[in-house]
């Protein structure tokens, strides 16, 4: 049996009607739903590995790094193209993969592939870092913080326990990145003079550190029939704790201040920023690979002012935000695309003079336009600059497509499956044959 797909919605306008519906329906609803980004979800199939090692020349990370593991990944299947950047202490080397690769697969070869490159490579580096580099990780807002009131370093433990607590929770933020300032930290600085009038040694000093500043196991106890697990707890929760230290000595114990100097500081300043020629202390904001740019951006924007409301010394100052450009992208397109239909069917109008000509494209280009949405939503698309731009182009085609020459006031269907039309009224009639075979 042949199925005719034109005469049975000819002959069945009602299901065919509730199926447009339904389609106009999910449309509207994946319309609001689609997440707006700049790019698409796309994966290039390249790997990175990083390997670091402390005051390491360039040369030196070049020869006894570098060309071990491009020599180890050197090997694996599908490997497209290899390049190296080397800097003082540091070394990256991108691995580029074949697309259609598995890009699992191929984080898991490099670093099976590195981790037996470690025997060979120098006792003091630090432990490789092999991840896949994503083209859509690079941030999307960078804030900076100023506060006449506060340091550097209170600024910046401000960003690390505040600020990237608040906007972590938000919804689609992947991470916050402080950037400039220090870190804090707790400077204890020793006396030679009464570390050696007392009898105290810097490993002594060191060993009462490590020991008291540390939680560890308890092993377990039976409590009421019940077993537990018990820990020890011996981190310091303030400086005052720290400076309680006593360090044993020849029989006798040693107070830490009777040595050392201790107090709440700062590290050693590795990075810094700057605002308006003045120090300041910023954040990056990177959102997760699926969340919409537009949908973080506001998120962010409303924690930001409820943490203005509750921090009203500290300002914040928004320095970059790529969703601008992403928003007025995505504005500038729906505003083309919406013009396109507008003069498609004045096009239509003003050459054919028919208002049922005029109709039929721009319901079709509507329904057609909601229809993939709802299918896009249903793929996990987004609303970015190349799915807009394609929607743009087949607007183009569903008005030919769905385009009605002369009028027509009557359907019918032959007995042999032909379709009839008839005009309104000059006696025409046309008549559409089956083609053999469909």
């Amino acid at each position: 049996m042949r199925l005719r797909i034109s005469a049975w919605g000819i002959q069945n306008p009602i299901p065919v009607a509730i199926l447009f519906v339904a389609l106009t329906l999910t449309g509207l609803i994946a319309y609001a739903n689609l997440p707006i980004k700049h790019y698409p979800n796309i994966s290039f199939p390249a790997v990175s590995v990083t390997v670091t090692q402390n005051g390491a020349a360039p040369s030196e990370m070049e020869s006894q790094i570098t060309r071990p593991v491009e020599n180890a990944v050197a090997g694996l299947t599908n490997v497209k193209h290899i390049s190296s950047s080397v800097v003082l202490g540091s070394s990256t080397t991108t691995i580029e993969f074949e697309l259609g690769s598995d890009l699992q697969k191929a984080v898991d070869d490099v670093r099976s592939a590195v981790d037996r490159t470690r025997a060979i490579l120098p006792n003091g580096i630090d432990p490789p870092t092999v991840q896949r580099i994503e083209i859509d990780s690079a941030p999307i807002l960078t804030y900076a913080l100023s506060s006449p009131n506060m340091s550097v370093a209170e600024l910046s433990w401000f960003i690390d326990d505040t600020v990237a607590r608040a906007l972590q929770a938000q919804r689609g933020v992947a991470q916050i990145s402080r950037v400039g300032g220090v870190d804090r930290e707790v400077n204890v600085v020793i006396d030679p003079d009464r570390m050696a009038a007392l009898g105290v040694t810097a490993p002594q000093v060191n060993d009462a550190l490590r020991s008291f500043n540390t939680d560890v196991s308890g092993g377990r106890a039976t409590i009421g029939g019940g077993e537990q697990t018990l820990r020890v707890l011996g981190q310091a929760a303030n400086v005052a704790q720290i400076r309680d230290i006593t360090i044993p000595v020849a029989g006798r114990f040693v107070k830490l201040t009777d040595v050392a100097e201790v107090g709440d500081g700062s590290g050693e300043q590795r990075q810094f920023a700057r605002l308006d020629a003045a120090p300041t202390v910023g954040f990056q904001v990177n959102k997760t690979k699926v969340s919409s740019d537009v949908t973080v951006e506001t998120e962010v924007q409303k924690a930001i002012k409820t943490l203005q409301a509750e921090n009203p010394k500290v300002k914040f100052t928004e320095i970059v935000s790529t969703v601008k450009s992403t928003r007025d992208s995505y504005e500038e397109t729906v505003r083309v695309l919406l013009e396109g239909m507008g003069l498609a069917a004045l096009v239509v109008l003003v050459f054919l003079r028919n208002g049922r000509a005029v109709i039929i494209p721009a319901v079709a280009v509507v329904v057609s336009l909601l229809g993939s949405l709802a299918v896009m939503y249903a793929l996990h698309f987004s609303l970015d600059s190349l799915s807009l731009m394609a929607l743009t182009v087949a607007t183009g085609f569903v008005v030919d497509d769905a385009q009605v020459w002369g009028r027509p006031v009557g359907v019918a269907v032959a007995a042999d499956g032909a379709l009839l039309f008839s005009d309104d009224g000059s006696g025409t009639l046309w008549r559409v044959a089956p083609v053999k075979g469909r």
